[in-house]
This record gives structure tokens, sequence and C-alpha cells, in this order.
């Protein structure tokens, strides 16, 4: 009798646009459904800050980003209220809470031995915060998404073992035809893990806005694997002196775009079954 519902968080390097009202307004009305049921429910929706396109909006406007983040955060608080949409928690990937979260829960994939260290070489489009492989370019090197071309990067930072859970996951699926909705949405996805997976990096060394390894201070965290990380680490803090995760973890649905797939339905439940 319980239902919880999150939007993606929303990029904060500009203005909230009809795609994010869309979301928070489509989001309110399968949450209203399900109060109406007299269920117990929780809607959450927020912004991600530690992305690098955002700390380079900081940057061009000659702020320092936290000045830049609050700044901008503003309009997209208002986003909800102005739609009359009712939200129970707004999250930032700034909070403090979010912040020691998201620590912890790092510390429990590298505990679990699925984190090493070694040298990144590749393309990284900015736009989509998202390393890409040859393949994913077009013909003349361009992200096919936003068609500009991504930079060459190349770091030694820390990897997360994703390859290690391919047959995981691909059980995960079976057993939950319902895991990824419309059908052809988890094809798609179960699809891209038979084909092999590959691991991917967790950190940025070159970035400083962040949050910072727990066991490498010098490095922050990818900035998937801090806002994916957003839709646990709510329920520790978004009211205050109660933990809702026991209540609401089990019943959480995500709602996501096609281009953030991969990310939602291959890395996060990878993640996840490593962090326990």
């Amino acid at each position: 009798m319980r239902f919880y519902l999150t939007t993606p968080i929303y990029y904060v390097n500009s203005t909230p646009h009809i795609g994010h009202a869309y979301t928070t307004a489509l989001g309110d009305v399968l949450v209203r459904n399900h109060r109406q049921r007299g269920e117990e429910t929780f809607y959450l929706t927020g912004v991600d800050e530690h992305a690098t396109k955002v700390w380079r909006v900081a940057q061009e406007q000659g702020l320092e980003p936290q000045e830049y983040a609050d700044q901008i955060a503003v309009p997209w608080r208002e986003l909800a209220p102005k739609m009359n949409a009712s939200v129970d928690f707004f999250i930032r990937t700034s909070d403090d809470g979010h912040k020691r979260f998201v620590r912890d829960f790092l510390q429990r994939i590298y505990d679990s031995g699925d984190i090493y260290e070694d040298v990144y070489a590749g393309w990284y489009c900015v736009g989509c915060e998202a390393f890409k492989t040859e393949e994913e370019l077009t013909e003349d090197g361009l992200c096919k998404d936003h068609l500009t071309k991504p930079e060459w990067i190349e770091e030694k930072n820390y990897f997360f073992r994703l390859s290690a859970y391919q047959d995981k996951l691909l059980a995960l699926y079976d057993e939950r035809p319902d895991f990824v909705l419309p059908g052809f949405r988890f094809n798609e996805a179960r699809s891209f893990i038979a084909g092999g997976l590959q691991d991917f990096s967790i950190s940025r060394a070159g970035q400083p806005w962040g949050i910072p390894l727990p066991w490498d201070e010098s490095q922050v965290a990818y900035v998937w694997a801090d806002a994916l990380i957003n839709y646990l680490s709510a329920l520790s803090y978004a009211r205050e002196g109660e933990d809702l995760e026991a209540e609401f973890w089990p019943v959480v649905h995500h709602l996501l775009a096609k281009d953030i797939l991969r990310f939602h339905c291959v890395y996060w439940p990878a993640m996840l079954l490593s962090a326990g």
C-alpha cells in the first residue's frame, strides 16, 4: 500500500524547459493516482549539480560552482509548485545528507572489491556527461545526441567492475519481466547487457567540483556515480530524524528518458547489487 516515484534529477546548467515540466507533471499524475487509492506515497524530484557542464557554466559566469548552484536551484525548486505538483522532497546533490550517503555507498562498493584503479583514455561528451565508444559516434566522430565532438580524456582514475555483474543482471531481467517498461525498452536494456558489459570509470581526476571519494580524496565521484544514488540517499534525510528506506525503497519506481536508459537500467542495478 505504498508507492515511491522519482523523476530524473535535472542538470542545473540552465533553467527548466518544457521537457522537465512534462516529466514533473507526469510524475505528479502517477503519484496522485496512487494516493487516491489510499496508498502512502512519496514523490521525489531535484537537481544534479556535480556535472562538468555545470562547473563550466559557473566558470563562464565568474562564480564558484556552489555559488552558481545555489542561485540556479531557485527556479528549479519553484517548478513543481508553479505546476501544482505535490512533491514530497526536493533533493540537491550538494546537500550534506546526500554527500555523506554517497561516500558511504561508494565505500561499500569499494569494500566489496568491485573498484580498481586504471588509466582511462577515450571520448567524453560533456553534454551527455558520458564516455563514448567509437560505435556510439557518427562517422564524423560526433555525439549522435548533441552533434558535437566529444573531448579526448586520458587520466588515471577508478573503475567499477560492471563486467562482473553481467550474469546477475541477466538473471534479474529474466526474473522480473516488468523491470523496465515499456517492453521494447526492456529488450533494449537486456540486449545491451547480453552484448557484453565493460567496466566504467567511477571517478574523475581532472575536475575539482564533486564529492571526494572516501578512499582517495584527490578524486571526485563521476557524476552518475553521485546522481543515481540520490534515489536512495533522499530517504535517509528527507524527514528529519527518520529513515524511510524500509518503507519506500521496496516500492521505488524511476521515471527516465530513453537517453539515460543505460545508466538507470544497467549501471544503477549493478551498483546496488555491489553495495548489497
